[in-house]
């Protein structure tokens, strides 16, 4: 697999090329941009925020310029969205092309599994970055079938299918578990909207709502029994390890760093709640406290904190975890205000959108999605995709 690390960068450059190429299109066309909602402008401010905290870090020598790095990155989910908004997009292509990846994504993973003998899908690179793409990727396609017809609807299932089938081989638990809190906010948009008439339609599409959710239950089935057995253990594992560390805090399984580096940046959030230490000051804080006897890491060199949330209130303070909030926050709102739209194409973008945030948002609990730079630019892409097409009129949405 030693593509790997070329088809990682690859992908960061063709996200740094869309940005460069939207922002092109924005400032050419500005006279003809759209007003921008509430949501957005609120958007707007936060991620100029984060920026200007990333530099004000820079400037004072608190951090080096790598900080600012990711915040300059989610500034161009802004060029992007602009850029939809005045070129539109052919829904059909983006979620064939996800459906795509997806197909392309499980033949990688298998090929790992079968031929290389790994024992979890993605380990080359990371299990989780595999993952958490491809169950936002997943839902995604699962909320195209709203308004995708044909062969289309059928090759957005296959993706979604292959998409699930990814998740469950990487047994990357803490994506598996953002079902929950993904399907709870789906029912609720469904029910609060009354759209089930948009999946539900005429008898014929009954009938095919039917089979397709049949298809759908034989390949879970399926999959849960070949590979389900491998997740189960894992997530018994995780008890025990728990177990483990509540007796013995030096013990050194994933679940006790976790817990050891959580509570490393409560202690630096009681130190410098609004300020923050700093990214280039964190390890030397956690080797210090590591030799002190306050947190038992056994020299682990994590380069964060396995959880969005956490790893911002240490670098950043307060205002550095507020931001992180707020991002998920005012994009769910937009999803939300979007489920009103009176299209079935408005109605599909906008739950699927808000699924992708309910996704990143459950993902940063023990990861962090939001600094590993496969899975931001994927986040960037795809919200400002979304978000932009939803700020077209319906008779505009090619």
């Amino acid at each position: 697999m030693a593509l790997t690390p070329v088809v990682y960068r690859s992908f960061n450059l063709l996200g740094l090329l869309i940005i460069l190429f939207s922002v092109i299109v924005a400032l050419k066309y500005r006279d003809d941009l759209p007003k921008m909602s509430r949501e957005m402008r609120w958007l707007c401010y936060l991620l100029s925020i984060n920026l200007m905290l990333a530099l004000f870090y820079v400037v004072i020598g608190r951090d080096s310029f790598g900080i600012a790095k990711d915040p300059l990155k989610l500034m161009g989910m802004i060029p992007i969205m602009l850029a939809i908004q005045i070129l539109g997009m052919r829904l059909d292509r983006l979620y064939i092309g996800l459906a795509l990846g997806m197909l392309g994504a499980s033949i990688v993973v298998t090929y790992q599994i079968q031929v290389l003998s790994i024992d979890r899908a993605g380990e080359v690179y990371n299990p989780n970055v595999y993952s958490e793409v491809a169950m936002v990727s997943g839902t995604a396609l699962l909320c195209s079938v709203i308004f995708l017809s044909g062969w289309k609807k059928a090759f957005a299932i296959a993706g979604a299918i292959a998409a699930f089938y990814c998740v469950l081989i990487s047994q990357t638990r803490g994506t598996l578990v953002a079902i929950v809190p993904m399907g709870t906010v789906a029912i609720i948009a469904l029910a609060r909207f009354r759209h089930f008439d948009y999946i539900l339609g005429s008898a014929t599409q009954r009938k095919t709502l039917i089979g397709i959710a049949g298809v759908i239950l034989i390949a879970g089935a399926s999959l849960g029994y070949k590979y389900g057995g491998d997740m189960l253990d894992r997530y018994n594992l995780a008890v025990e390890e728990l177990a483990t560390y509540t007796e013995d805090r030096t013990t050194t399984s994933s679940v006790a760093i976790r817990l050891e580096l959580w509570y490393g940046a409560w202690l630096s959030f009681k130190q410098a709640p609004l300020t923050g230490i700093g990214s280039d000051n964190r390890r030397k804080y956690l080797s210090d406290l590591e030799s002190e006897g306050i947190l038992h890491l056994n020299a682990y060199p994590w380069r964060h904190n396995h959880s969005d949330y956490f790893d911002s209130l240490q670098r950043q303070g307060l205002p550095g975890m507020l931001i992180v909030i707020g991002l998920y926050g005012i994009l769910f709102m937009s999803y939300w205000r979007g489920l009103a739209g009176s299209s079935r194409e408005q109605f599909g973008l906008a739950l699927g959108g808000l699924l992708l945030v309910t996704g990143y948002a459950s993902f940063s609990l023990t990861e962090v999605p939001l600094r590993n730079s496969l899975t931001l630019v994927f986040f960037i892409i795809l919200n400002a995709i979304l978000l932009g097409m939803l700020r077209r009129t319906p008779g505009e949405q090619e």
